[in-house]
């Protein structure tokens, strides 16, 4: 079952080069029967109702593997040098393969048992709901990977790691709109916005963990009535958070909704960018807060080689590499970047995985029903 995310104040002094040479100077090793696991979850077949165990894997003189196939969700987000001084660091070749997250579950799904991926990395806590659910990966904890992510951050039953949060939030015109005039997610549906509103495409992954997050919390009536008055202000529906954002300052619209680290990334290069994010519910539940991931296939025969990688991407200095890019770390021990320091203490409202997983279909249904195209 999926664990609820929250956000901890970040905690300094690390022990670093203890970390490091926990990760560098020893392999891993398996308590358990062996390395192998089951094969991956036949396409469709519904998923157990017994959770498997949760393998216990901890550094110890077990060698490297030579390769791990990673299947990287990530690829667009420049992250590649984390692996590489992953493999400088260990003599593993890393062989990644990109695609969006929801790309690399279906080819995960269609190859089955027969995949050639040890890893998978991931955006959003949607793709890594329908892994888990599919069957796609396997339980796996380690003292190092425990150390490094919290309970908060991490899949109970050990199928997945979070590696970065990432907060979708109203973004706001500078020139246009008044301090304070944007204040929460209703303030969407002000009349004051008919026509000068944008939104990234219904279809998108982050948009549906959005409003299934909502109907898990706040029931489906109330999040009908929600949208429906977003859609009352004719919103200009956007292909993109980046997109998005450069129409607002080039004054297509004033209001829209994206991920917090596009604006940030936009900031880091130029400050004077017209465009803030205006953090919503600060007063109440506050930010919707998702995560990207890792987890470990569950076909994989190299699985102490995986969780190693995994403990070096949660490690504080992949962390660093990881959030270069506006996120905020999933190691609590990592401040934001300098660039976006001013954002770390904003008030989250962690999605609810174990309950708003299975309502990513009624979402989409929602959201075009009430005519987000």
């Amino acid at each position: 079952m999926l664990a609820s995310l929250l956000r901890r104040p970040w905690l300094l002094g690390v022990a670093l080069v203890a970390v490091v040479a926990l990760l560098v100077g020893g392999a891993v090793a398996v308590f358990g029967s062996g390395g192998d696991r089951a094969p991956a979850a036949a396409e469709g077949a519904a998923p157990t109702s017994a959770a498997p165990a949760i393998r216990e894997v901890s550094t110890a003189g077990i060698a490297y593997s030579p390769t791990l196939v990673v299947y990287n969700g990530r690829s667009h987000y420049g992250d590649e040098q984390v692996f590489t001084d992953f493999e400088a660091a260990t003599g593993v070749k890393l062989e990644l393969r990109g695609g969006t997250g929801p790309e690399l579950f279906e080819r995960l799904k269609r190859e089955g048992a027969d995949t050639p991926a040890d890893v998978y990395v991931t955006t959003d806590l949607a793709n890594l709901w329908r892994a888990e659910q599919a069957g796609l990966l396997q339980g796996v904890t380690s003292p190092t990977l425990r150390a490094q992510i919290p309970d908060s951050r991490r899949d109970a039953a050990g199928n997945w790691w979070a590696l970065s949060t990432r907060l979708r939030v109203p973004v706001v015109s500078t020139e246009r709109v008044p301090a304070g005039a944007v204040t929460s997610y209703t303030s969407f549906g002000d009349p004051r916005f008919k026509g000068r509103t944008c939104f990234r495409t219904s279809n998108n992954e982050y948009n549906q963990s959005f409003v299934a997050d909502h109907i898990a919390k706040h029931g489906r009536p109330a999040t009908e009535q929600l949208l429906r008055s977003w859609m009352a202000n004719d919103p200009k529906i956007i292909n993109s958070d980046g997109e998005m954002l450069a129409v607002i300052a080039a004054g297509g619209c004033d209001v829209g909704l994206a991920n917090h680290y596009y604006l940030g990334r936009i900031l880091k290069d130029k400050p004077d960018f017209p465009v803030a994010p205006a953090w919503p519910d600060q007063d109440g539940a506050g930010a919707h807060a998702n995560v990207s991931g890792v987890g470990v296939v569950a076909s994989s025969k190299n699985v102490p080689t995986a969780v190693a990688l995994m403990e070096w991407l949660t490690s504080p200095p992949a962390q660093q590499e990881i959030i270069a890019g506006s996120e905020f770390a999933a190691n609590p021990t990592v401040p934001p970047p300098a660039h976006i320091a001013s954002w770390a203490n904003v008030k989250e409202d962690p999605i609810d995985g174990e309950h708003a997983g299975p309502l990513l279909a009624d979402a989409v249904a929602l959201m075009l029903e009430v005519g987000w195209n």
